[in-house]
């Protein structure tokens, strides 16, 4: 993970193919790890391999360092962050709650990222100069990486036997005739390199041609002065030997501008130290108070979970990503940590409610007959148990039992659970705020909740205005579960403004007479604070009649409350006031 070519690496603590598979499963899962990365690494380089150390020093039970000098020196800052973490007076506090826990390290290491973040933002860490420096740091590594791979392939070349070195005629003419003195330029364009001849770039034409005083070339065989030796002619051992040589020089060239690249790094690396040095406190202070917030964060976490987690948005366990995201926007944000402390408590008593009074709804005796399975037990007629005092008899009903052969009784009765879907219209306007809001919402994801557990599919239209619609589809696949997102934005929305009951409500008729939510009936929460249209009115009892649906509403009276409107549109009105510790009358008998 990050291990580089020339033997340095990015990380600054040790990781096994274990933290490699768990940090790229929570950076794969978590929305709030991705965008860190995203947003730190604009900022600050290889910040992701910094996030991926201080995952592995709070997840990890046995934490290794690397030592300085075989890490990149622009992992400086990330070096120094993990030292300062576990030298801290944090981290004895945090580490036994992240050690070997997925959830709970990717949760500290987001929390600890994006404080430190904001920091760096801030220039309460490091100054713009500082961060620049880190930069043009990691952009000469990677120069003095270019030049010395270079380097080593012209080295390679230059110690090649002859036959192979002139085996590509091409790489032979561009180092035949390489001054001894020229320096490599890997990035140079062709007008900058020296001409073949050792003369200027732009020599002319006459330059190259021979005068004809000169003699151009050995005698030829037949005596005549005037005509030159071909190429083709020369010795190949001659030939072989310039080119060695020429190569010679190139590797000679290439090496000496690695180890010009190299001194500009180590002076660019001394200078980002020094720079590091003076910011030493003012690190360790951002570093603790990071550590500080990660640990209360983490330490809520179990409870965020208890609240959200179980239930909403899972059909199943919530991965760690997801626990990651849902502990990260509860500890951020004090109206959904009172939210879920509210809807616990009220989601466990409304369910605890149902149980007792729809679970065992009244019923009667209709009929007695051979058990079918070992849920009719509980039903056994009164002389069957008669027989297990008796240790003969008792054999026999052992027998009976296994055999389908035991009499019991049925019952029918009035089914009161709902089975249809539900829509929810959510009052999100100014009038709802504060402890309203807090209540109405609760209400909302109890119901959410209550519609999960009995498999129904439930849709939530927030409206203020008719202009501040917003919907929410609480099962965006084909199956009854919740999407967690989709909650945690529900508990998040609120638009303000005027009150308008007509738009959600003819866009609940709308969703019932499409097709997508047939057999639904709606749920109406609200403090009642809107008046409607008398013919507006009239129209939606018509289409209650039509669809047969039936509007359930529950006012949130907390404070001054007007029900006039909302008693006349719906079939039964409950209040907040009726809740009461045991779940009074607002969740025994919901919408059908």
């Amino acid at each position: 993970m990050g291990e580089r070519r020339d033997g340095t690496d990015v990380h600054t603590v040790e990781s096994d193919s274990y933290d490699r598979a768990a940090i790229a499963r929570l950076r794969r899962q978590s929305h709030a790890w991705q965008k860190l990365d995203e947003e730190g690494g604009k900022l600050v380089p290889h910040f992701d391999a910094l996030l991926d150390d201080v995952f592995c020093s709070l997840f990890k039970y046995n934490v290794v360092t690397f030592p300085p000098e075989v890490t990149l020196g622009s992992s400086a800052l990330a070096r120094r962050i993990v030292a300062e973490l576990m030298e801290g007076a944090a981290y004895p506090a945090l580490r036994p709650q992240t050690l070997l826990d997925e959830a709970h390290a990717g949760l500290a290491t987001v929390s600890i990222g994006e404080a430190l973040l904001e920091a760096m933002r801030e220039d309460r860490v490091l100054t713009a100069g500082d961060l620049l420096d880190l930069w043009s740091l990691a952009r000469e590594e990677e120069q003095e990486r270019e030049a010395e791979e270079q380097a080593e392939v012209a080295e390679d070349l230059a110690s090649a036997e002859p036959a192979e070195a002139v085996e590509n005629p091409a790489s032979a003419e561009q180092t035949e005739d390489v001054p001894a003195g020229a320096e490599f330029d890997p990035g140079a364009e062709p007008s900058d390199v020296p001409a073949l001849s050792g003369g200027s770039a732009d020599s002319t034409a006459e330059d190259e041609v021979p005068s004809e005083e000169e003699p151009v070339g050995p005698a030829a065989p037949d005596g005549d002065p005037g005509r030159a030796t071909s190429p083709e002619e020369e010795p190949s051992g001659d030939r072989s030997a310039a080119a060695r040589e020429a190569m010679q020089r190139a590797a000679q060239a290439a090496r000496r501008h690695a180890r010009v690249a190299q001194a500009q790094r180590r002076q660019k690396q001394r200078h980002v130290e020094e720079g590091l040095d003076r910011v030493g406190s003012r690190l360790g202070k951002s570093v603790l108070g990071a550590a500080a917030g990660a640990a209360t964060k983490v330490q809520d976490l179990p409870e965020a979970l208890s609240s959200w987690g179980r239930g909403l948005g899972a059909g199943g366990r919530l991965d760690a990503g997801q626990r990651i995201d849902l502990g990260r926007r509860l500890a951020d944000n004090p109206k959904l940590q009172k939210l879920a402390r509210v809807f616990g408590r009220m989601r466990d008593n409304a369910l605890a409610v149902r149980r007792r009074v729809l679970d065992r709804a009244d019923q009667e005796m209709f009929e007695i007959g051979r058990h079918r399975s070992l849920d009719d037990i509980a039903r056994l007629v009164p002389h069957e148990l008669v027989a297990l005092s008796h240790p003969v008899l008792k054999r026999d009903f052992l027998r009976r039992l296994l055999d389908g052969g035991l009499l019991t009784y049925s019952l029918r009765g009035v089914d009161s659970h709902g089975h249809g879907p539900m829509i929810l219209c959510l009052d999100t306007s100014s009038s709802m705020s504060g402890e309203k809001e807090i209540w109405s919402k609760a209400v909302t994801l109890t119901f959410v909740e209550i519609a999960r557990r009995q498999r129904r599919r439930c849709h939530v239209v927030c409206f203020a205005d008719a202009a501040a619609l917003r919907e929410f589809d609480m099962n965006p696949g084909s199956s009854w579960q919740v999407a967690l997102g989709e909650s945690m934005d529900l508990a998040e929305h609120f638009s303000g403004g005027g009150t308008d009951f007509m738009a959600p409500l003819d866009a609940a008729v709308e969703k019932i007479s499409s097709g997508g939510l047939r057999r639904a009936d709606i749920v109406l929460i609200t403090d009642g604070e809107c008046a409607v249209d008398p013919q507006w009115r009239e129209d939606f009892h018509r289409a209650k009649k039509k669809r047969n649906f039936s509007v359930y509403a529950i006012l949130i009276d907390r404070g001054a409350v007007r029900g006039e409107v909302v008693e006349d549109l719906a079939d039964r009105v409950s209040r907040i006031s009726e809740l009461t510790e045991d779940g009074g009358e607002i969740f025994s008998r919901p919408p059908r």
